[in-house]
């Protein structure tokens, strides 16, 4: 399996998928590796991968117009869907007692250059194609 592959089936996973992922999607969490998610203590992964899924499904959820049909009508995801959801993530991270996290764990949140799931409405980011004026 390509590394595209993986990512995009460890997205799809998170985020509870069944539609498949563009490959941007994939790309923007491509400096994660497989390695990296083993090397967390198993409840910072599950916090992680848990927090980025639901932040990214409330911001594409927050774009949805039409409720009555059920999740048929479910908006496209967008790069605010998958910011939003590495904001949460980091998030999830940060919330780990210091003294506990695991050095991975550090690492990443040293190398994270993603502000924490602070900011603007989530989906409504104006670095996100159509969505600035949602």
């Amino acid at each position: 399996m390509s590394d595209l592959d993986w990512h995009k089936k460890t997205l799809a996973d998170a985020l509870g998928e069944d539609r498949g992922l563009p490959d941007w999607a994939a790309e923007m969490v491509a400096k994660f590796s497989q390695e990296d998610l083993d090397e967390l203590h198993p409840k910072e992964k599950q916090a992680a991968l848990s927090a980025f899924g639901r932040k990214a499904r409330e911001s594409r959820n927050a774009r949805q117009t039409d409720f009555h049909s059920g999740g048929d009508n479910r908006p496209a995801w967008v790069e605010g869907d998958i910011d939003w959801g590495l904001r949460a993530a980091r998030a999830a991270l940060e919330e780990q007692p210091a003294g506990q996290r695991s050095a991975k764990a550090n690492q990443i949140l040293g190398d994270c250059a993603c502000p924490s799931a602070v900011g603007p409405n989530p989906g409504r980011d104006a670095s996100t194609p159509g969505t600035e004026n949602m």
